[in-house]
């Protein structure tokens, strides 16, 4: 299972890169204020909103080293998919995605060993080493989606036909692969079921509010305010249970319970979220004659 998790986010990885160039990630430039606005929330004030909730919430060990690692997970494919559902500015949201996903490799690793070393109940002994964590984070995201991009650019029209497969190959399994987690101990989890679900779904509102707060703050148009909200709130769950029970970084099943609940959750919110902003959005177009 562990094993499979590393591949499973590798292939995924480069079906994302599939459908990148290099022009996706100089958008920036062209969105300056909303990239900005929209990467800070991912990277530093998501960050924040997590260790501010488990400290005020009194969590420790698994569950709070959990929702720590959700919380510097960003963006990912998903995010994607719902910005377009709900209508949203699906350049902004790919540009988030790809250059979260790259800093992600460097930033995770030295925040999340602060906060194992902050939320710990010595129930957990593990360490994450810098340099070997993000070298086991490039080969699994980093390297796949460069991969995808070389097979875009030299072979448009396999990458097109591919990248159908091979997100719906991971659609497929992605739920066998959360379920043989949360089985593992016997599903002792379940007694928790109810608090922990609860938890998942607390942190995804605030994260979508805290997202949209952004855009409103920062006078974006409502279709960069719709994705930042979406990008802010959709954390990439397969990254952090495939971080969680990888042999080669934590390797600890209890922590993947949280990002296990927190990939199903946020499924149905954030599904919810993106029908609602695109009726309202429905709602609001002006005919004109």
């Amino acid at each position: 299972m562990n094993y499979f998790a590393s591949i499973l986010l590798t292939v995924l990885m480069f079906g994302m890169g599939l459908g990148l160039s290099l022009s996706d990630f100089g958008k920036v430039f062209s969105l300056p204020k909303a990239a900005l606005m929209g990467l800070t929330g991912q990277l530093i004030l998501l960050p924040a909103l997590g260790f501010t909730l488990c400290y005020s919430l009194g969590l420790t060990g698994a569950v709070a080293i959990g929702i720590m690692l959700l919380t510097l997970c960003p963006g990912g494919v998903l995010s994607n998919m719902f910005t377009l559902l709900a209508r949203g500015d699906l350049a902004l949201s790919v540009t988030m995605t790809s250059i979260s996903s790259l800093i992600t490799v460097f930033s995770l690793p030295f925040f999340l060993n602060i906060s194992m070393l902050f939320f710990n109940d010595q129930s957990i002994h593990i360490s994450l080493p810098f340099v070997k964590t993000a070298s086991q984070m490039m080969l699994i995201t980093v390297l796949p989606v460069s991969l995808g991009m070389l097979v875009l650019h030299h072979a448009p029209n396999l990458a097109m036909r591919s990248k159908k497969w091979v997100r719906l190959g991971c659609s497929v399994f992605l739920p066998i692969l959360i379920a043989g987690i949360l089985m593992q101990n016997k599903g002792a989890w379940f007694g928790q079921f109810v608090q922990l679900g609860a938890l998942t779904v607390l942190l995804n509102i605030l994260s979508i509010l805290l997202g949209y707060g952004l855009g409103r703050l920062a006078q974006l148009e409502s279709k960069q305010v719709r994705t930042l909200s979406i990008e802010v709130g959709a954390q990439n769950a397969m990254l952090g249970v495939t971080i969680a029970i990888s042999p080669f970084l934590l390797n600890d099943a209890n922590i993947a319970v949280i990002p296990s609940i927190y990939g199903i959750t946020m499924v149905i919110i954030l599904w919810f979220y993106s029908i609602i902003m695109n009726r309202f959005n429905n709602e609001n177009v002006v005919v004109r004659t």
